[in-house]
């Protein structure tokens, strides 16, 4: 790959001919001394120059790699972590990541997979004999040189004599090929930590699937700490060596010399076995933060698929983001189970207008702000919407919709906003320096609901999104809804290598006080790791969908003293939500892509 433009020409005496790979913090190209000799050089970008955080991190990379030699490593030739523009010049090995030929050409058979495994044994042996810890073995920093594959990036890596480092706002680690005690116990890993994730490597490399694949980073974690690894199409013996390897106790692993021979016992022949899908292709030695994918929660539109326990919440704190310590009050089971909410009658009475209501009306209270402001009523018979507008069935008394519909008659109104993505299609409405992107300056995507995500990353930007939005929730209050309820909340939670959970509260906080000031109480969606920072942040009540399927709801009733409003999506969380919280909570549940009443799949439960 060639240069692009504003690359630089040389750095350190080397000039650079072409890009190898790039990420979010920095850029690999291919260089050559004077002496024609080619190297890979690893040049950080200039915004985390300044960031002085990020330079210690990558002095001990440079540090860890220099102190690492062998066959199956890229040795450091040249380096300058203290220069104006950090950088780092190792051997440059032609060859393709793993990740790239399992994605393009399949998983490895016979000889190939037997040179991998046996290689990688030998360069996890002599990163530990020079006291080193990789911590972050996995598809994309594994180089397929002609004679072996060669471990390269040593970004997160830990000297044991040293005090690891955790990177604020920034997850340390790629999720399904982390250890279970590095989201336990980071700064206590030792080498059983890269034999774990060297048996999901393995794993990987032989069957073109990851062992633990969550649909978001917390649930993968989740996963990786508590459930079975999937190895589905892994043949005998690798089986049952990725089965040990892949024990969740680190002293029940076995050590190189053991995997040395056993992984001996790996056919040199080809093993026919069913194909699976490939992950996507890595990007080869990129300096980037923890591999995402697409694999990301849904977060809109009603269902945000599975996310994970509180108790993981509070151990993937090593993320860097701002994960409330929260408390799971425990409720005793009572008689309370899911019936059919009966349809509307085909001749309603004359109703009464938005701005009035026939349901109970809460006292105003004073907010945050120091503005009376009426939250919903609690544990009520309610209706989420957000999906399209319909007739609420009788005894319903909080509807929950989207801003571009009327507020029902009747009822207790709040009004739904996309706060943290720009809806599909409607990028163009807002300024391009507002949208989320990365190091190639491409736009940020949530892939399940193509969303571009908005920039929330500096104080600025925050009030000009915030301007906007307020534009909404005053047009909110002008159609006579009663309270607000600012979406995706989480984003920054499926995007950890850019957001920050500190950003979106600083958001919010400009969206509560705005929601205040016209007289709508306002919401907190979701987000379970920020319950305890919400008299903070200014929020009134919460929306929670699957809080009963995840056990959550006890986290949300303490903190916003029971005025919950709780949406399920499946027949078990239902009755969970009424079993546990039928009798103090607001429960409904409605079907996953929240259709109006009358289409297809429309499903609207409650206890």
């Amino acid at each position: 790959m060639s240069l692009s433009p504003g690359d630089p020409e040389s750095i350190g005496g080397y000039t650079l001919v072409g890009r190898l790979g790039s990420g979010g913090m920095g850029v690999v190209y291919l260089g050559l001394s004077d002496s024609g000799r080619q190297v890979a050089v690893k040049v950080v970008h200039p915004p985390y120059a300044q960031d002085e955080e990020f330079r210690t991190r990558f002095r001990q990379e440079v540090t860890a790699a220099r102190r690492v030699s062998g066959a199956f490593t890229a040795p450091v030739v040249d380096a300058d972590p203290d220069g104006p523009q950090p950088w780092m010049a190792t051997l440059y090995v032609p060859g393709r990541t793993l990740s790239d030929i399992v994605a393009k050409d399949g998983p490895l058979r016979g000889r190939a997979l037997r040179v991998l495994a046996l290689g990688l044994v030998e360069a996890l042996r002599d990163i530990h004999r020079a006291g080193v810890v990789h911590r972050d073995l996995k598809p994309s920093n594994v180089l397929m040189a002609e004679d072996g594959p060669r471990v390269i990036d040593f970004g997160i890596s830990h000297a044991v004599d040293n005090e690891a480092l955790t990177m604020t706002g920034r997850l340390i680690g790629t999720p399904p090929f982390m250890s279970p005690e590095q989201f336990t116990a980071p700064r206590e890993v030792t080498g059983a930590s890269d034999v774990f994730s060297l048996g999901s490597l393995l794993v990987y490399a032989a069957t073109g699937n990851r062992p633990f694949d969550g649909s978001s980073p917390y649930l993968t974690g989740y996963q990786v700490m508590y459930e079975a690894p999937a190895l589905d199409g892994v043949a005998e013996p690798l089986r049952g060596i990725a089965e040990r390897c892949l024990d969740k106790d680190p002293a029940a692993r076995p050590d190189l010399d053991e995997l040395r021979r056993t992984l001996r016992t790996l056919p040199d022949s080809e093993v026919p076995v069913e194909p699976e899908g490939p992950e996507g292709p890595g990007m080869p030695g990129a300096p980037g933060p923890a591999d995402e994918g697409a694999d990301r929660p849904r977060a809109r539109h009603g269902h945000r698929n599975r996310r994970v326990l509180v108790g993981l919440a509070a151990a993937l704190a090593v993320t860097g983001l701002s994960i409330a310590a929260v408390k799971i009050t425990s409720r005793p089971q009572n008689s309370a189970s899911p019936t059919t909410a009966q349809p509307p009658s085909s001749s309603p009475s004359p109703s009464p207008s938005p701005s009035s209501s026939s349901s109970p009306t809460p006292s105003a209270s004073p907010s945050a702000s120091g503005v009376a402001v009426t939250p919903p009523p609690k544990h009520v018979r309610w209706d989420y919407q957000i999906g399209g507008a319909y007739a609420p069935a009788p005894g319903v008394k909080v509807v929950s919709r989207s801003h571009e519909s009327a507020p029902a008659a009747g009822v207790y109104n709040i009004c739904n906003i996309n706060a943290f993505q720009a809806q599909e299609g409607a990028e163009g409405d807002w300024d391009a320096d507002l949208l989320l992107r990365d190091a190639d300056g491409k736009v940020v995507y949530d892939t399940d609901w193509n969303e571009a995500i908005l920039d929330i990353r500096t104080d600025a930007k925050r009030r000009r999104i915030a301007a906007e939005l307020n534009t909404w929730i005053d047009g909110c209050a002008a159609k006579g809804y009663r309270a607000v309820e600012p979406d995706n909340y989480d984003t920054f939670t499926r995007f950890p290598s850019y957001l920050r959970a500190d950003q979106a509260e600083a958001l919010m906080k400009l969206l509560a006080a705005h929601a205040h000031a016209d007289g709508l109480a306002i919401a907190q969606k979701n987000t379970v790791e920020l319950v305890a920072d919400r008299a903070a942040v200014g929020l009134d009540f919460a929306v929670v969908e699957e809080c009963a399927e995840y056990d959550e709801c006890g986290a949300f009733a303490e903190a916003f003293d029971g005025n919950v409003l709780v949406v399920e999506y499946t027949a078990k969380g239902l009755a969970q939500a009424c079993s546990g919280w039928g009798d103090t909570l607001s429960v409904v549940r409605r079907d996953e892509e929240v259709v109006p009443e009358g289409s297809a799949g429309y499903v609207h439960e409650t206890c």
